[in-house]
């Protein structure tokens, strides 16, 4: 956290608002010598997740892919995430009344998911279809959270892509959109970010990006998380994703940021933490070649692994400058 933000942190914390999360938590407990139960881990909210209802048992089975995704990577777990979708289309034109919203809004997140799956692997066509469903699924549902995710999401698919202009647009207008939960600002804003690196002059957009990302992370309710699932945004990973964009936007000081996220991301999310690698590689190619050769050795192996398509092509294009920075040598 910046300063400023650290000191809102901590008033909220100091007056029982909001719980620390496991990281700060923990650097709260060596700082103030106090043992494992003096601060408690975050309380999670009673959203109906494990109440056997008819969304409980789609959505979780819709995270359930979620979680083996980020574990062992797209192609795993892709056919049956676009079935998940169709089943689901299916049960929404047979149902009526209060289940066809429920079975909308689990759609909007898994047709969501398959997108970015879909992406990941390289396959843009498939991913645009399953976007434009996962959009109309959350309107379908009245839900503008849902909503506001896809078109963010989709967003950072079309930066990527070429289609900068139209992608800065579209975040905006999610991020125009009321009444989100300050979790999802917060998760916008950092993406706002990420596609402002791949336009010229933006360096002062990045910048106020990042910073309400910060904040609005701070003002976050507590059981956010619980209710957004398809949002895996905390303090480490903010933290992950601030020196993603500052590497991407030439900024020296992304990988300390990235290698110090990277030592407090869980195992278990495989991908990122190779992604953090070709931002660690990225960060040292203008002056440490050997550590930048050695974070793309050690992140090269993960990613034939996980079939990511988006990794390869980065990781390719990194491999392709160092080696033009040691032919110039």
């Amino acid at each position: 956290m910046t300063t400023a933000s650290l000191r809102v942190a901590l008033s909220r914390w100091e007056n029982g608002h909001v719980v620390p999360d496991e990281v700060h938590g923990r650097l709260l407990r060596r700082v103030l010598e106090l043992d494992e139960a003096s601060i408690a881990p975050v309380p999670t909210s009673d959203d109906g997740s494990d109440d056997g209802s008819l969304f409980a048992l789609l959505s979780g089975h819709t995270n359930s892919l979620r979680l083996l995704d980020r574990r062992l990577g797209a192609p795993v777990v892709r056919v049956q995430t676009a079935s998940h979708v169709i089943a689901l289309e299916k049960l929404w034109r047979g149902a009526s009344g209060s289940d066809r919203v429920s079975i909308a809004r689990a759609q909007a997140d898994t047709a969501a998911l398959a997108a970015w799956q879909d992406f990941d692997v390289g396959d843009h066509d498939g991913a645009s279809r399953h976007y434009m469903l996962a959009k109309q699924a959350a309107s379908r549902a009245g839900d503008s959270v849902l909503l506001a995710h896809a078109i963010g999401e989709h967003a950072v698919m079309l930066a990527e892509t070429g289609k900068v202009a139209e992608a800065a647009a579209n975040v905006v207008k999610a991020e125009a959109m009321p009444m989100l939960p300050m979790l999802l600002r917060s998760w916008l804003a950092a993406t706002h970010a990420q596609i402002a690196t791949t336009l010229p002059g933006q360096e002062q957009s990045v910048r106020a990006a990042l910073s309400r990302a910060e904040i609005d992370l701070v003002r976050s309710t507590d059981g956010d998380e619980a209710l957004m699932p398809y949002l895996s945004l905390n303090a480490v990973h903010l933290q992950r994703w601030q020196g993603h964009v500052l590497v991407r936007a030439g900024d020296m000081a992304g990988g300390d940021v990235a290698r110090a996220a990277l030592n407090d991301l869980p195992e278990e999310f495989v991908r990122a933490r190779c992604g953090q690698l070709l931002d660690l590689a990225e960060a040292n190619l203008g002056h440490e070649w050997d550590e930048a050769r050695g974070h793309l050795d050690a992140a090269g192996s993960t990613i034939a692994q996980l079939g990511s398509m988006r990794l390869r092509k980065r990781h390719e294009l990194l491999a392709r400058r160092l080696r033009c920075r040691f032919a110039l040598e």
